[in-house]
């Protein structure tokens, strides 16, 4: 479950410089491998999203409207039990200066999440059920082989020359004092778009994701009621062409026992020829930390009653005012 929660995320992966050494590529896709087998522990992030935009021939209103997307940030904080289908997700997201708290809770057949300024519950079991196709399988939108075919292309894309391995450094977790191995990654501008295409490609051709996207997504987002998935991802494929990517840093450190416990990405890319309105340059950091490892976890569900949940068809009805608003207020 955590994995796929983090999934869109961990494809912006970069890298950054520091010494080498010949079976660093072998060490680093083996720790990759074991991580992703991890059934049960913790992992919380944060990660932070500026954007500069063209503000030619925009208005005075325009620009400052803009100014609430302009700082993203957010944090998120999981306990997970894959083989028990259990897991809580808290996740916070702060934009333009607005915090909201949004908090998914995933216990057996039952799934719901808490709503934020309101405060209530919404149950989502029906969305579960359809995302989780066998016991075992991780709650997703999209294909299990297409996350793995997205992966395998990362590992594939790296060579010896690309990635280094540092020295032995010890990290303060939250188990403590952990004696770890640093590895970074160093890839180009052609290299990123490969995989960026390659990923669009694998998720073109995912019904799992076309269905979610039609069932939910596009229903719930606005400004994609009218999209469809190819229109999307053909866009999506279109903008890539017109990013230079200015600065790509990843750092891994893994533990004695080969599990990731660590990981930093950075990565800056600009636009060219953005028109009026458009995002001219990105830059995203995020820092991801797994800790008790396949450990049991204890999960603190909340009660649900008639008086703190609310109906998914009737939770426009229920809010005090539409989240848009906020984005629109005068001063």
């Amino acid at each position: 479950m955590r994995k796929s929660m983090i999934a869109i995320l961990a494809l912006l992966l970069i890298a950054a410089l520091i010494g080498c050494s010949f079976d660093s590529l072998e060490g680093y896709k083996n720790a990759v491998k074991k991580t992703d087998q991890i059934k049960k522990g913790r992992t919380e992030g944060e990660f932070s999203l500026v954007m500069d935009f063209n503000t030619e021939k925009m208005t005075e209103e325009q620009i400052k409207e803009l100014n609430y997307v302009r700082n993203m940030k957010g944090s998120f904080n999981v306990a997970y039990d894959d083989e028990m289908e259990k897991g809580i997700f808290r996740n916070y997201l702060n934009m333009g200066g607005l915090g909201f708290d949004l908090d998914l809770f995933v216990n057996g057949e039952e799934m719901f999440m808490k709503l934020p300024v309101i405060g209530k519950y919404m149950r989502l079991s029906e969305m579960k059920e359809y995302m989780i196709g066998t016991p075992e399988e991780d709650l997703r939108f999209v294909d299990r082989k297409t996350q793995d075919a997205i992966n395998a292309k990362w590992l594939g894309l790296l060579k010896k020359e690309d990635i280094f391995k540092g020295k032995a450094i010890v990290l303060t977790t939250p188990d403590g004092e952990v004696k770890t191995t640093e590895y970074t990654i160093i890839l180009n501008d052609e290299q990123i778009k490969d995989l960026a295409m390659y990923s669009m490609d694998m998720l073109y051709k995912d019904e799992k994701l076309k269905e979610s996207y039609e069932k939910y997504i596009s229903k719930n987002i606005e400004s994609l009621k009218d999209t469809s998935p190819e229109e999307l991802f053909s866009d999506m494929k279109e903008s890539i062409k017109n990013y230079t990517v200015e600065s790509f840093g990843y750092t891994a450190y893994v533990d004695i026992d080969g599990y990731i416990v660590n990981e930093m990405v950075e990565i800056t890319f600009e636009v060219d020829n953005a028109e009026p309105g458009a995002v001219t340059r990105v830059s995203y950091e995020l820092n991801i930390k797994n800790w008790d490892i396949n450990k049991g976890q204890e999960f603190d569900f909340p009660a649900l009653t008639d008086e703190n949940t609310v109906d998914m068809d009737n939770m426009e009805q229920n809010m005090p005012f539409k989240i848009e608003a906020l984005f629109n207020k005068k001063d």
